[in-house]
């Protein structure tokens, strides 16, 4: 039977490909029990294998060096690789990275136990991470003073940027003791010794070696830091929950220094990038002044000098001959003074020793005659004052008199004093108008009937009309 033509037919090693690269998308770790172990010089074959199964594994280049040393016949291991087919026998393998003794799946668990735990609690969000700053003037090392890792991060500091400043607090990085040596240190450069960046650093090692990095402690810690942490943890593949936590992550002690500071190179060639650009901006402007200078020179005040100091010098000689005037001016005012003053002292003896007497005498002879104006225009006060009274005292009476008389007249003809005399006003229900004739209500309305004291609330039962007499 022909296949159809719309169907494709494979072959064997494309089928075998298609699984592998499939299976490529996989990367997982499987613990189990080693047996079948193979060595060869550049790959190495083993299988992990429990009571129910059997997953063939190999090995490449230096990761097969590594694990010869440590892998031996029945030993329980712990591997992370990727899933493939190898395409020529289709046989299904796992491609292992990374092995380590099984003794650390309880660790590996309990890492992602607690990674869960504080990811659900948002210490892990990327919104909470801080930029560093580009030029840091102080930064706080936190790392252990027997490793390579603070050498590391000593020189490449020194090396990029020497101008910083580098303060270092040795901890231990291992053991018992070490998360809170880390926990302090953190807290101790917060408090007292406030820095632009810290780097906590440690060389590689076993995940039991880096189990420090992975407590709770440590990233709580981390996060409630008020200056940004780097962290440079292990190597390329290791991976903590303090890396997870800080502020940014670098894959070694090497890599934390380099993130921290940048290079003196890149910044002298960006210094010199932004001189240019100033230098430029300012040749712009100053052509752009030139230009503009040039423009108001061409015109005609600046060409023709005289147009404007003409008009000046016309202006200053205004303003001299002003100034001359009044000086003149203010000088006949003056000696016209002085002369009137000289013809005033003509009239006054030559002996000038009794002029105070005279002007005393003058003095008290014109406080006398204020003294008696002042009297008697008190007395002529005080009289008026008395007049005026008894005027507006005549005056109210009489207009007091008038407003009795009105008001008496008012009264008479007011409308209450009519009811007084048993007359009554009748009125629609709700109106003010009063009735004058019986035509003006119907049978069955109400009406209003205001006595001298009270109202009465009555309803029209009949009504009785009377002809219109002429006037």
């Amino acid at each position: 039977m022909k296949p159809q033509d719309e169907e494709r037919i494979y072959t064997v090693g494309e089928v075998n490909r298609l699984a592998d690269c499939l299976l490529q998308e996989v990367v997982v770790w499987v613990e189990g029990e080693v047996s079948n172990l193979k060595p060869y010089p550049q790959y190495l074959f083993f299988s992990l294998t429990e009571e129910e199964a059997v997953l063939p594994c190999v090995m490449f280049g230096d990761a097969a060096k590594e694990a010869s040393s440590i892998l031996r016949e029945g030993m329980r291991a712990l591997a992370r690789g990727r899933l493939g087919i190898y395409v020529r026998r289709g046989q299904y393998r796992m491609n292992v990275y990374q092995l380590q003794e099984a003794g650390e799946g309880r660790l590996r668990r309990e890492f992602f136990r607690l990674m869960r735990k504080l990811s659900a609690e948002g210490l892990f969000d990327e919104r909470l991470k801080r930029p560093l700053p580009p030029y840091p003037e102080s930064i706080g090392l936190i790392t252990s003073l027997e490793g390579a890792a603070v050498r590391d991060v000593i020189t490449n500091i020194t090396r990029r940027y020497p101008c910083c400043r580098l303060f270092v607090r040795g901890v231990r990085v291992q053991g018992e003791d070490a998360v809170g040596d880390i926990v302090s240190a953190i807290e101790l450069f917060n408090r007292a010794c406030p820095v632009d960046v810290l780097i906590l650093a440690r060389g590689g090692g076993s995940l039991e070696d880096l189990q420090p990095f992975n407590s709770e402690e440590v990233v709580r810690a981390i996060r409630g830091s008020s200056i940004p942490v780097v962290t440079g943890v292990g190597h390329e593949p290791d991976l903590t929950l303090a890396d997870l936590a800080a502020d940014h992550r670098a894959s070694t002690p090497t890599g934390a220094a380099e993130a921290a500071v940048p290079s003196t190179a890149e910044v002298l060639s960006l210094l010199k990038q932004k001189g240019t650009s100033l230098e430029s901006a300012l040749r712009r402007m100053l052509h752009r002044r030139e230009r503009e200078l040039a423009v108001m020179g061409s015109r005609r005040p600046f060409r023709d000098r005289e147009l404007v100091l003409g008009e000046a010098g016309q202006l200053l000689a205004e303003g001299e001959a002003l100034l001359l005037n009044g000086m003149r001016g203010a000088l006949r005012r003056m000696g016209a003074e002085v002369d009137a003053h000289a013809r005033t002292l003509v009239r006054f003896p030559r002996d000038y020793r009794d002029l105070p007497r005279r002007i005393h005498h003058a003095y008290e002879r014109l406080r006398t005659s204020f003294d008696s104006w002042w009297r008697w225009r008190e007395r002529e006060q005080m009289a008026g004052t008395e007049e005026l009274h008894m005027r507006m005292s005549s005056f109210l009476a009489a207009r007091n008199s008038r407003l009795e008389m009105a008001a008496s007249r008012l009264d008479a003809l007011s409308p209450l004093a009519v009811l007084s005399r048993g007359y009554a006003i009748a009125t629609r229900r709700g109106e003010v108008k009063p009735l004058r004739d019986s035509r003006e209500v119907a049978e069955g309305e109400e009406v209003d009937v205001r006595l001298h004291r009270g109202r009465l609330f009555c309803e029209v039962r009949g009504r009785e009309e009377e002809a219109e007499v002429e006037r």
